[in-house]
């Protein structure tokens, strides 16, 4: 069986796991469907990455919903996948917001520690939300103004509103 069907049929299983709350399985379908397409078909990574978010929503661990989040932008394959991946991100920070844990994302994400990283948006933009998580608000405005992309300026004034 070819990898990518392989990945495909694991993706079902893991979906349906989710489905039937049967967390800890599909957590562990979508990271072997990350390990068999880190390399290649990014777009079943991509995807992949958003089952584990939504896993890690169901059990509250926001911070991983982040982390997750992060690398699947990290690894969309084109410009259009990025943008459907940064709106998935509005709307996980949304339901973090809603639950009052905020908070939760006071570490720097994923690998996006240094500006040297694949997306200089993504390092700018998870320094605001570090710093919005330690309601240091004024340091969100300038970070934001370094920002290329709107879809994250905008994710970024949404969260400063009450």
């Amino acid at each position: 069986m070819e990898k990518e069907e392989l990945a495909i049929n694991i993706f079902k299983e893991a979906q349906k796991a989710l489905k039937d709350k049967k967390l800890d399985v599909a957590k562990e379908k979508f990271e072997n469907i990350i390990r068999l397409t880190e390399d290649s078909h990014l777009w079943l990574y991509f995807e992949a990455c958003f089952g584990l978010v939504e896993v890690y929503i169901e059990k509250e661990d926001y911070k991983s919903a982040m982390n997750s989040s992060f690398k699947a932008l990290l690894h969309a394959p084109n410009q259009g996948m990025y943008l459907l991946g940064v709106e998935r991100v509005r709307s996980v920070l949304a339901i973090i917001k809603k639950s009052g844990r905020l908070s939760d994302l006071t570490d720097s994400f994923h690998k996006i520690k240094e500006k040297e990283d694949k997306n200089e948006e993504l390092y700018y933009f998870s320094k605001a939300l570090n710093a919005l998580a330690r309601e240091n608000y004024k340091e969100v405005y300038p970070i934001a103004d370094k920002l290329k992309t709107n879809e994250l300026k905008n994710i970024l004034y949404s969260l400063l509103k009450s």
